[in-house]
């Protein structure tokens, strides 16, 4: 039985209340299309969205040697076209990809630039901004065979527009590093995450761990290191199933991470909260505009939950429930929301792709004949919603609110705003002798 204990809204919403373990069903349009699959379709997906507002999805296809493909989404989620990155590379692990300073791609990719290499590791290619033309860079690979074998690699930038790597435990600064630290952090992570703090500029590691009790290993390592965290888990049934995100503007790094017990978020340096209880495996974030964060988690049995918080990252809107995508089960999340939605991938089998609106949350009182309308993000007041209320329409103050006249009777109210779904609620106006 899931119950969730994090996420209640107390508002007047476009349906009934969350009961436990419920979550608003997902709006139209928000069906799983396939990006890679189903046989050999690699272990983690290159995101990254440039300031056109395309996201640029890089994906592998077979065993070694593979071909590596880039899929570009427009704002919307629609596919917007694929080019092949490279064919014939010895390697169908880990992909990252960033957006450099000067706007073009990044793609770092494990394995070499063919099965007869002897320069093994992480190997890198680079695009314009607008993808579809990619070039190989022939000196700069590091990581040896290690590097090479991570099932997903981590890369973020510095704070200031430095790129940073890790694989396997290891995490190094520059393409390629300067110098690798001798001693890796936790050389049995598979898989290793990266992430900036926006506020303090410190890059944060984390992934699973087997050694000792196991659990998730979270520490800064750039620009010096800072307190080791270990969040214990029961079981490790895999271990690259956890997401981690700095903010867009706003301070921290978080952690989304599943035991098959429960989903967590977790601020490194600070506290966890249980986003649901169940028999979850898989969970990611990712950041949203303006310091919000999306997180998602589920299982194949349960379905995917899927929410945005406010901008203090301290309040969520109402769930949205998706089933998993029919495939071989669901082996890992990741998502990319900095453009307002987000596009939420899958692997299952292959990789899915689903693009969700954010939710608002609409109430409304009537005073007499007066009717006032309040639309919420998560608790933060939406300005400029369009809102019709008895035929009649008004736009949204700073305050979230707006404010009409109608005579007695019952109405319904509809809200829209740009990268959100609709919602509506009913308010009654009574004759008052």
């Amino acid at each position: 039985m899931r119950s969730f204990v994090v996420l209640a809204v107390a508002a007047s919403v476009v349906a009934a209340p969350l009961a436990a373990g419920a979550g608003r069903a997902a709006p139209a349009g928000s069906g799983w299309t396939r990006i890679s699959g189903p046989t050999q379709p690699g272990n983690q997906l290159g995101l990254a969205r440039t300031p056109d507002g395309v996201l640029h999805v890089v994906w592998n296809r077979g065993a070694t040697p593979t071909s590596i493909f880039e899929t570009r989404l427009s704002s919307s989620g629609k596919p917007a076209g694929t080019s092949t990155v490279a064919s014939g590379f010895a390697g169908n692990g880990g992909l990252a990809l960033l957006v450099m300073p000067d706007r073009t791609l990044r793609l770092l990719a494990a394995g070499a630039a063919h099965p007869s290499s002897t320069v093994h590791g992480i190997t890198t290619f680079t695009s314009p901004e607008h993808g579809g033309a990619w070039t190989p860079q022939p000196d700069a690979s590091w990581g040896g065979p290690v590097a090479e074998a991570s099932a997903v690699i981590g890369a973020t930038l510095t704070r200031d527009g430095q790129p940073a790597t890790a694989w396997r435990g290891f995490a190094a600064e520059g393409l390629p590093p300067a110098s690798i630290p001798q001693n890796p952090f936790v050389l049995d992570q598979t898989a290793s995450h990266l992430a900036t703090d926006a506020a303090s500029g410190a890059v944060v590691l984390a992934g699973v761990t087997i050694a000792g009790k196991g659990g998730v290993f979270v520490r800064k390592v750039i620009p010096s290191l800072g307190p080791k965290v270990v969040l214990p888990l029961p079981t490790v049934s895999n271990d690259w199933d956890n997401g981690l995100s700095g903010r867009i503007g706003a301070p921290g790094v978080y952690l989304a991470y599943a035991d098959g017990k429960a989903a967590y978020l977790y601020r490194y340096g600070g506290s966890s909260k249980t986003l649901g209880r169940g028999a979850f495996t898989s969970a990611t974030v990712c950041a949203g505009p303006e310091g919000r964060l999306w997180v998602a988690w589920g299982d194949t049995a349960d379905g995917l939950f899927v929410t945005r918080s406010n901008r203090a990252a301290s309040a969520f809107e109402p769930m949205q429930k998706l089933r998993a995508p029919s495939g071989s089960g669901l082996t890992y999340l990741q998502c990319e929301g900095s453009a307002g939605p987000v596009d939420l991938f899958a692997d299952s089998g292959g990789f899915f792709h689903a693009h969700l609106l954010a939710q608002l949350t609409l109430s409304a009182r009537a005073t007499k004949t007066t009717v006032t309308v309040s639309v919420r993000d998560a608790g933060d007041p939406v300005a400029g919603a369009a809102v019709t209320v008895g035929g009649r329409h008004v736009t949204t103050a700073a305050n979230g609110q707006a404010t009409v006249t109608l005579p007695p009777g019952s109405y319904s109210a509809t809200a829209i705003a740009p990268g959100y779904a609709s919602a509506a609620t009913r308010v009654s106006v009574v004759s008052v002798r």
